[in-house]
């Protein structure tokens, strides 16, 4: 059971990481088409004031084509390795980020002359953070160095900028800039160790709340679901639910178990009864009524269907226990059956199954 609802939870988290994958894609696509939108405001803003050099012809192929084809470029690769590793949630983040650089590195080189620029390099970092892993954030943060380095030390696509190590106060800054992006670096990984934090608290408080929960319903002898957990299943039936068969199962020479072999041995034998019902009705939902009765709600049976299935039940029940261990008689489950009416008293419907189940037990019994 536990196990079941750690994937529950597991499962709700891989729900968000694929909902913030979608949207870190479309900051993606949006920073991307707001480096072009920018690029052809500033031309427009820049030019009458005689701040551009370059003509119209020239500026639209190194600051708005060449650009933008990047761009597609690298958002066409992110979302051709989405495509290929759908299920991959890991891989799409990486891919993301790493793009993200990519599409960074783009604009920061072509506005090197503006060196506080640098700061875009954040945007990937931060939103890398936020997928609670290390090393997602640390390689994002690798790339980001690297591209930073690169931008400024390697590449030269303007030529009104100036040369990083031309004099002393270039290098400073440039130093200081790399300073101030291993910070970052450094209080995103903090900020990725308390959020860590938190989600495991908050996923070992719902474990616990679920624990006692399941506590509260489940038989403790059995690990069935307990009258408790009926009566609340019943609470909540509708009309939708008419015609929901409901069965009531008794066994038949408990007490001889009990008073022939222990205690123990009727403990043993409704164990392994219930291991039966478990594994035979699966599908459905089954409780522990009281003592020795155990009641069954099928899930979308006719009442020939689930009629058909007591029947068996009754009969791989008689072979649990060996007969002349209780003087020849056979532990067996007595079964009756009842269907739900609209508007129908859920007390109702117990009362009719047991009705069934003690006539089926009178007719069996000596």
């Amino acid at each position: 059971m536990i196990n079941n609802d750690i994937q529950t939870i597991e499962s709700e988290y891989e729900k968000v990481n694929r909902r913030w994958l979608n949207l870190h894609m479309y900051i993606s696509v949006g920073v991307a088409i707001a480096s072009f939108m920018l690029e052809a405001i500033l031309f427009f803003i820049m030019n009458p004031m005689g701040l551009i050099e370059a003509s119209p012809a020239v500026y639209a192929v190194r600051y708005l084509l060449i650009p933008t084809g990047l761009n597609i470029l690298i958002l066409s690769l992110v979302l051709l390795l989405r495509r290929i590793y759908p299920k991959h949630l890991t891989m799409q983040a990486y891919a993301i980020s790493i793009g993200l650089v990519a599409i960074c590195f783009v604009l920061f080189t072509i506005h090197s002359i503006f060196p506080s620029l640098y700061f875009l390099f954040a945007i990937p970092l931060m939103l890398s953070c936020l997928y609670g892993n290390y090393m997602l954030t640390s390689v994002t943060a690798i790339c980001a160095f690297i591209a930073r380095i690169v931008g400024d030390v390697v590449i030269t696509w303007d030529s009104a900028r100036i040369e990083i190590l031309t004099n002393g106060y270039t290098t400073v800054n440039f130093a200081v800039s790399l300073l101030i992006m291993a910070g970052f670096y450094i209080a995103c990984l903090v900020l990725i160790y308390f959020e860590q934090e938190k989600n495991h608290a908050a996923v070992k408080k719902e474990i616990e709340r679920v624990q006692f929960r399941q506590g509260m319903i489940a038989d403790q002898l059995t690990m069935l679901y307990n009258r408790t957990a009926l009566n609340e299943v019943l609470t909540h039936l509708s009309d939708e639910d008419a015609g929901l068969v409901c069965a009531m199962l008794d066994i038949d020479y408990f007490k001889e178990v009990n008073d022939t072999l222990g205690h123990q041995a009727g403990d043993e034998y409704l164990r392994k009864f219930s291991d039966l019902l478990r594994t035979t009705c699966d599908q459905h939902l089954v409780f522990r009524y009281v003592g020795d009765e155990f009641c069954i709600l099928f899930n979308g049976l006719s009442l020939e269907e689930a009629t058909l299935l007591c029947k068996r039940l009754s009969r791989d029940s008689g072979k649990i226990l060996d007969p002349g261990s209780i003087g020849g008689r056979v532990a067996a489950a007595s079964y009756g059956l009842s269907v739900y009416e609209s508007g129908q008293n859920p007390e109702d419907l117990i009362k009719a199954a047991e009705a069934e189940m003690y006539e089926m037990k009178r007719r069996r019994l000596p």
